[in-house]
């Protein structure tokens, strides 16, 4: 008889199971995210095929996105570069590289498709010292190009923008006259009114170079590629000239040291010889929270980082013109996004 009952039981138990039919799934969580233009292409790209969970991503500066993080109006932010010390802060956060690419110089000089640059001459360019397209400076590096005596048009980002500060970084470690280390274009450039105009988004500068003879300016290959624009080769630590490739970025980044003892910020040399690399590449950061107070859209934000690392960036990335994380770096990235909380 005691057999029996459980047998009974046990085919109960069963039966209630099979009408109660299957788990009911966690409905999909909303999260925002927004920031870094430079990053864009490849977070909405990603955003667009995760299907775990609902992602919006704005694209606006660095510096935007940073602030609205600390202000809690969004879940994550991208970012080029970290906090400032004086800015505002969220009360605990980590710095997550999700993914690389190169900074391109990008021109719109008629009859012009190929051009050499050096740290030097974008430094005089961008700070207004050379204003000319056949300027001397630009014909030794450029001897067959048939450089018209045009005025330089210089844009550049008006915002707050990590991609500027990389830039800035790039021309102040490479010992381009009158530059320092800032997300201000005016403050990095040492201009109290910058030569040029500036635009709000890597999409937007893309756009005014575009619609602009005779000017340059600095952007992600996405935007670039958009708008047909040619780019620079620039001179790297080896003496070489190279065009900015996800192929020469990826091989630049892999020769940088990751420590991630600064919360996940990795200190690029700009300087490193690398033969065939791109020296102005960069990387991109997801703030996410460590202490966050909605568990739910927290866990979302670490399940969309995760995704981004180890699938979307390394079957999507190359073909945008960005790098995905390998090695240590990625070792490292998957580390931080295990606090995101």
């Amino acid at each position: 008889m005691r057999k029996t009952s459980g047998l009974l039981a046990t085919v109960a138990i069963l039966g209630s199971a099979l009408l109660a039919g299957p788990a009911a799934q966690a409905a999909p969580v909303a999260i925002t995210g927004g920031g870094s233009s430079f990053a864009a292409g490849i977070i909405t790209t990603c955003a667009a095929a995760y299907t775990t969970n609902t992602v919006t991503y704005t694209a606006s500066s660095s510096g935007t996105g940073r602030s609205n993080f600390a202000n809690g109006s969004i879940n994550f932010a991208g970012s080029d570069a970290a906090y400032n010390p004086t800015d505002k802060k969220p009360s605990g956060f980590v710095y997550v590289p999700i993914i690389g690419g190169p900074v391109a110089i990008m021109f719109n000089v008629a009859g012009v498709k190929n051009l050499n640059l050096d740290a030097t001459t974008v430094g005089a360019i961008f700070s207004g010292k050379i204003t000319k397209w056949n300027d001397a400076a630009i014909k030794k590096l450029n001897p067959k190009a048939a450089l018209p005596d045009a005025t330089i048009n210089v844009n550049y980002r008006s915002s707050n923008s990590g991609t500027t500060q990389n830039v800035a970084n790039y021309l102040f470690q490479n010992k381009a006259t009158g530059w320092s280390v800032s997300q201000s274009w005016a403050t990095a450039s040492g201009q109290t009114t910058p030569v040029g105009a500036g635009a709000a988004t890597s999409a937007a500068l893309a756009d005014k170079v575009a619609s602009t003879a005779n000017s340059i300016g600095y952007a992600d290959l996405v935007d670039i590629k958009k708008k047909s624009l040619a780019t620079a080769a620039l001179r790297n630590g080896a003496g070489q000239f190279v065009q900015p490739t996800a192929q020469a970025a990826a091989k630049y980044l892999a020769a940088q040291a990751v420590d991630v003892k600064g919360k996940g910020i990795v200190t690029i040399d700009f300087t490193k010889k690398v033969p065939g690399a791109y020296n102005l590449s960069i990387l991109t950061y997801m703030i996410a929270p460590t202490d966050a107070s909605d568990t739910a859209k927290a866990l979302a934000v670490k399940d969309f980082a995760n995704y981004i690392v180890k699938s979307c960036a390394p079957a999507k990335a190359a073909d945008l013109g960005y790098v995905a994380l390998t090695g240590a770096l990625k070792s490292s990235a998957l580390m931080l996004i295990g606090s995101i909380d």
